[in-house]
């Protein structure tokens, strides 16, 4: 675990405390943020939009990830982090509640507005954890601290759906929304209880931005990282594409309640389930070998949505969905551990994330658009194909060389 550096917190009971509060606060935010996005579509589909309300939903919350990134970074490094970290959750918290009070009375444009404003308020909030890392963690301990916070942002991300699930069997879309508001402020109170000290900087950690720059030309730089990131933005594409089109054919095929909650229930749960499974896996295998598996799995999910009758292979189709992004987005991080250096592995991961969201913005924008145009049915046999073909490149190049042991069994 990560030591926080500072100038005045000394005691290890003080850094521990600090390391648990952010841990904690990125748990809340990543469970307000799922939940959000839960309750957020599902209310765009029960307006009758189809795929194109969910699709301008998914867009609306990944933009600012794939775009405000610079922007975000520049903020993190001239603020106060404290400030930013508590005021992100804030806002978003603000704007989850202004959705679920005005949807009614504006319909689509109320619920991506509001989308729109939490997704900014989460990049702000990356910007400003990331920036903590890289001024309060020493350098070689920066990948640890990382990897952290991913962790905790799954954890949140399950607690996150439970939440508006169980909320949504009883309360609706409304419901779900209401419950990651309620995540966002609490997540907005624990922040605010930081120490000072968090809002140093040192004089030779470098400035978010400046950190972010050369982390896209270590991303444009290094074989691996590319191949990694072109894979995982493909899985974001075909992800997003599926989430699109997915609940509206629950919605009008077998019926949203009886079918997305447990859907979604068994997707996280297979994740959670699953993670051992895929740590062992990418320990041994090479790269393109896990990237072509990952991708199978994902044109397994929109193969099996093709052919589903009922709620049963329903709840299959959205699990495997979910498991196959899930499951990338583990090898993806380890990919990134390796092939970054320790020192701006979390600028390095801003980066990703960036890559990412704009693959699924774009995948979103694709899968309604196919749907308007060859329907539901037949998207899924598309997407379904597009994965494939991504699989099948990555075995080829598996069968084609010897090297790319992801992490040595040492690690």
């Amino acid at each position: 675990m990560a030591h926080f550096v500072t100038h005045h917190t000394h005691a290890p009971a003080d850094t521990a405390r600090e390391r648990a509060r952010l841990w904690r606060v990125q748990r809340l935010v990543a469970a307000a943020l799922t939940a959000g996005s839960i309750g957020a579509v599902w209310l765009a589909v029960t307006l009758g939009t189809g795929p194109v309300g969910a699709a301008a939903v998914i867009v609306a919350g990944v933009a600012p990830l794939a775009l405000g990134a610079p922007l975000a970074a520049a903020l993190a490094a001239r603020a106060h982090r404290r400030t930013l970290l508590w005021g992100a959750p804030a806002v978003a918290a603000a704007a989850l509640i202004t959705c679920d009070l005005t949807t009614g009375a504006l319909g689509l444009p109320a619920v991506v507005g509001c989308v729109l404003v939490v997704g900014a308020a989460r990049v702000v909030f990356d910007g400003a954890t990331t920036d903590v890392l890289h001024h309060l963690v020493a350098p070689e301990r920066r990948a640890d601290a990382a990897q952290g916070l991913t962790t905790s942002f799954g954890a949140g991300s399950a607690l996150g759906a439970a939440g508006a699930l169980g909320t949504g069997l009883v309360a609706g879309p409304h419901g779900a929304v209401a419950v990651a508001a309620l995540l966002a402020a609490a997540g907005a109170l624990v922040a605010a209880r930081h120490h000072p000290d968090l809002d140093l900087r040192t004089d030779d950690g470098p400035r978010l931005d400046l950190a972010l720059r050369r982390a896209a030309l270590i991303v444009a730089g290094d074989g691996l990282l590319r191949r990694v990131l072109l894979a995982g933005s493909l899985s974001a594409a075909v992800g997003a594409a599926q989430a699109a089109v997915l609940i509206v054919w629950l919605k009008d095929g077998v019926g949203l309640r009886g079918a997305l909650v447990p859907a979604l229930a068994a997707g996280f749960v297979a994740v959670r389930l699953g993670r051992p499974l895929v740590r062992r896996v990418t320990a041994r295998a090479r790269l393109s070998s896990v990237l072509a598996m990952a991708l199978a799995v994902q044109a397994a999910a929109a193969l099996t949505a093709y052919g589903a009758r009922g709620t049963f292979t329903a709840a299959a189709a959205y699990a495997l969905s979910l498991a196959a992004a899930a499951f990338l987005g583990i090898l993806v991080t380890r990919a990134l551990r390796i092939a970054a250096s320790h020192d701006l592995a979390p600028a390095v991961g801003m980066a990703a994330g960036a890559a990412w969201a704009l693959a699924a913005a774009v995948g979103a924008i694709s899968g309604a658009a196919l749907a308007l145009g060859v329907g539901l049915a037949s998207t899924h046999l598309v997407l379904a194909a597009v994965a494939l073909t991504g699989a099948a490149a990555g075995a080829a190049r598996s069968a084609a060389t010897g090297r790319g042991i992801l992490i040595p069994r040492s690690q």
